[in-house]
């Protein structure tokens, strides 16, 4: 039996348009209802999450939401953070050197704040994303990172998906190793600390609740997903999923459009009863 299922957000929980569907909402509740601990695990900020978290009625005790591709955890009710792994003031301003090195535009994630010189013409499109986020203008060098409130926990260089291809294949070797570098969307390069992926803060969950390796279950299509699809006892890939990220998963559902993780959660959790 499965007593924890980690879901990413964009392009696996909701669909294209930013949004849960009906089967989806009714499975999850009645999974949860079931004592089934479901984690969304995203890289988006927590307050980017509980519209979504309230929707599938998780805001309750015990119930916690990993946020910034594995860089924090969040408690659902007391909204207390349960961990946290922040970039370094020096690891920040050397990720928006090498972002403007490239001339890409940068959108840089403090803990309920989105900094931004100018905002992405990707994220300026994108009104259903845009909608809610806390964007802020500033200039980056006027920022203390070293206060609480502008701790970065991720640092993203957002374009369109051939500029960010092309740019990742100048990134040195050296950067790529200091830092974990991936992308959820093809618009987005994002980037973390060293050691903060999702499947680690899956680890974090289970030792607090006492859960095994093989009761989790994890869900997700994109690269930032890989991790914790290889580390989970059932990892599935959403059939909108690219096939490099496919291969690490025990298996593959329907679309993030047509209830695919309504579908997995009922074939693995609720049917197999």
């Amino acid at each position: 039996m499965y007593k924890l299922v980690a879901i990413d957000l964009d392009g696996t929980l909701v669909t294209d348009n930013k949004e849960l569907t009906t089967k989806t909402v009714e499975v999850i509740k009645e999974a949860s209802k079931k004592g089934v601990k479901i984690m969304i695990s995203s890289g988006r900020a927590f307050y980017r999450l509980e519209k979504f978290i309230d929707a599938l009625g998780l805001r309750k005790e015990n119930q916690c939401t990993i946020c910034f591709n594995g860089g924090m955890i969040v408690d659902n009710t007391s909204k207390e953070i349960l961990y946290s792994k922040n970039l370094e003031a020096e690891e920040v301003k050397e990720l928006i050197r090498l972002g403007k090195s490239f001339k890409l535009p940068i959108m840089i994630y403090a803990k309920d704040t989105h900094y931004v010189e100018k905002v992405p013409e990707v994220v300026e499109k994108n009104k259903k994303n845009l909608k809610g986020m806390r964007l802020k203008l500033v200039n980056f060098d006027e920022l203390n990172f070293k206060e609480q409130q502008n701790y970065i926990y991720k640092v993203c260089f957002i374009d369109k998906p051939e500029t960010i291809i092309e740019k990742r294949k100048e990134i040195s070797k050296e950067m790529m190793e200091k830092y974990e570098m991936t992308s959820s969307v093809p618009e987005y390069l994002e980037i973390v600390k060293k050691g903060t992926k999702k499947s680690e803060a899956i680890k974090f969950v289970m030792n607090k609740y006492g859960i095994q390796q093989k009761e989790v279950m994890a869900i997700g299509d994109g690269e930032n997903d890989v991790e914790m699809l290889s580390f989970a006892g059932l990892g599935i890939a959403m059939e909108n999923a690219r096939n490099d990220v496919k291969k690490f998963a025990n298996d593959v559902t329907t679309s993030n459009n047509q209830d695919g993780v309504a579908n997995a959660i009922e074939k693995y959790i609720l049917k197999s009863e």
